[in-house]
């Protein structure tokens, strides 16, 4: 497995420390500039990661199953935990899109990490990223598992990925974010996988945007990094912790809530 350690420019120590975690089809080396703005300037180590399946880790044939991407996660923990610049108390992760997912499955089954940003995150079925969005996302994950028989991914991976009822064991602060139109996640089951969540929780969902969250990637990229360190500071902590927003285009915000206005108080099934 490969990553990037990014040190603050003056030297640290017992420092938060997060893992920086890419989508399907990213890189470890798409993280430079986030890190070092959004991270290392605010006296924080980051690691940006290529779990199995992705860039040099596929290249060198390790191959994603249904659960060693968060063990993974785990020995980076391991490495991290390791170095003197870093508090092993205080370290967390920051996941877009498929790393969203993989970092709840990693918040659910290692309690050393200590709070999750994820936006984008794959939370519902696997039936709509699969077979119903554009099939490259399909073919990319079928290469990074190692597959080319549709049939037998479909059998022994794609069908026992979501996540169900395993977010339930995260017991970490936790942050979601998802447009109101993810096209891999639609948005009734990515509510419906926020109740689930026992843990202190946070939601924001952003109107008109879809998977990409472009027309609000300063935003995502700058208040997960906030919201992180006040998490690993130890706010946002408190026992019932279940805050939501709604984020209109303008930058209001409706709070209370993250159900789009033209829902009109109708409850998605």
């Amino acid at each position: 497995m490969f990553a990037l350690l990014h040190l603050p420019a003056s030297a640290v120590q017992n420092a938060p420390a997060v893992i920086l975690g890419p989508g399907m089809d990213m890189i470890k080396e798409d993280y430079i500039h986030a890190a070092e703005r959004y991270y290392t300037s605010r006296g924080m180590v980051a690691l940006s990661i290529e779990g199995p399946g992705q860039g040099e880790s596929r290249a060198r044939g390790l191959t994603v199953d249904l659960g060693n991407y968060e063990r993974a996660i785990s020995l980076y923990v391991d490495h991290l935990a390791s170095l003197p610049e870093v508090d092993l108390t205080r370290i967390g992760m920051f996941g877009i899109s498929m790393s969203g997912y993989w970092g709840s499955r990693a918040a659910a089954t290692d309690r050393r990490l200590a709070a999750l940003a994820a936006f984008e995150a794959v939370t519902g079925d696997f039936h709509t990223i699969f077979e119903r969005a554009q099939p490259t996302f399909k073919n990319n994950y079928m290469y990074m598992a190692g597959y080319d028989d549709e049939d037998a991914f479909d059998r022994d991976l794609a069908a026992h990925m979501p996540l169900g009822d395993l977010v339930e064991q995260i017991i970490c602060p936790v942050l979601y974010g998802i447009g109101e139109f993810d096209e891999l996640t639609p948005l009734h089951q990515a509510l419906a996988s926020f109740e689930r969540v026992r843990a202190p929780k946070e939601l924001r969902v952003y109107e008109d945007e879809f998977h990409p969250l472009g027309g609000v990637a300063a935003e995502v990229f700058r208040f997960g990094a906030e919201w992180l360190q006040r998490a690993l500071d130890g706010e946002l902590t408190e026992p019932g912790r279940d805050v939501r927003h709604y984020v209109h285009r303008d930058g209001r915000t409706t709070d209370g809530t993250a159900h789009p206005a033209w829902w009109q108080g109708t409850k998605r099934s």
